[in-house]
């Protein structure tokens, strides 16, 4: 009876230990779901985060001299005519140019050609086009397409190293239509520097070209820049107005122009009041 006993007391104290260590096993794989659950619902919340990509403000493939973005003005064909002489401006945007039928057409008396754009931006269609304006006849001047948030010296100098001075038969021309990350103060500083290094070289003031709405924000009111010719484009059906009555040489009317040699749009513009085309030669 006392062996009996002694032999149900070990049993029961062994299904005691076996439920304990039931419980401890229990436990610890209990912990190790949960906390691998925990990393895979976390592995996969995080697949969905989106990290956070600040753009590049001096981007080569944002291409901003397309202007209808930038200018903000409606795009309408104005009616084109022919007391002025008219002209247009074209980059990389236009491809491969024919400019023998160019030269025919009776609306293209002077060219502007997109040569670089801030400090490392070159249009890899500069050299032929501008080769190709001069073999044809076509009077010819390059523009350099401004970013105010970097160094003005630099982008006279990047302008200058794919510009031969001396062949250019028009002003160079100076596109100032972006002002994001600068002040206006620190914009129209750096666009005199621009400006001044332009008429040092080439001995004569360059023009400014820019929009209406870019001209009476950013540009109206300084003293010193109101004394450069200026290239205004408004794409509307009447002459544009700039405040303070200034004067402009030129007036891009249209984003969507139609030109014989030249495949889809291209800018035109033309010449403006009293002004001829002297007021624009080199």
């Amino acid at each position: 009876m006392a062996n009996f006993t002694m032999i149900h007391m070990t049993s029961i104290r062994h299904s005691y230990i076996h439920i304990l260590v039931a419980i401890l096993f229990s436990s610890f794989f209990s912990v190790a779901w949960a906390q691998n659950d925990s990393k895979q619902k976390k592995t996969k919340h995080e697949e969905f985060i989106i990290p956070e990509i600040l753009p590049d403000p001096i981007a080569p493939q944002a291409r901003p001299d397309r202007h209808s973005g930038v200018l903000n003005m409606p795009m309408l064909s104005a009616r084109v005519s022919s007391e002025q002489l008219h002209g247009i401006d074209v980059s990389h945007y236009q491809g491969r140019i024919n400019w023998d039928e160019v030269a025919k057409d009776p609306n293209v008396n002077y060219v502007y050609l997109k040569a670089t754009e801030g400090v490392n931006t070159t249009d890899d269609t500069y050299r032929y086009n501008f080769r190709e304006c001069k073999r044809v006849g076509l009077k010819v001047g390059s523009y350099l397409f401004f970013r105010p948030r970097l160094s003005a010296k630099a982008q006279f100098q990047h302008f200058m190293s794919m510009v031969d001075t001396k062949s250019q038969d028009l002003l160079p021309v100076i596109d100032a239509e972006v002002i994001k990350g600068v002040s206006v103060r620190a914009f129209q500083t750096r666009l005199l520097e621009l400006c001044q290094l332009f008429e040092k070289e080439y001995g004569k003031k360059p023009i400014i070209y820019t929009g209406r709405n870019f001209y009476n924000k950013y540009i109206y009111g300084n003293t010193r820049l109101s004394t450069y010719k200026y290239f205004i484009a408004s794409y509307t059906f009447e002459e544009p107005q700039l405040n303070g009555d200034k004067e402009y040489v030129m007036w891009q009317y249209t984003a969507t122009g139609s030109v014989k040699g030249i495949r889809g749009d291209v800018d035109q513009s033309k010449l403006m009041g009293r002004h001829t085309l002297a007021d624009i030669l080199y």
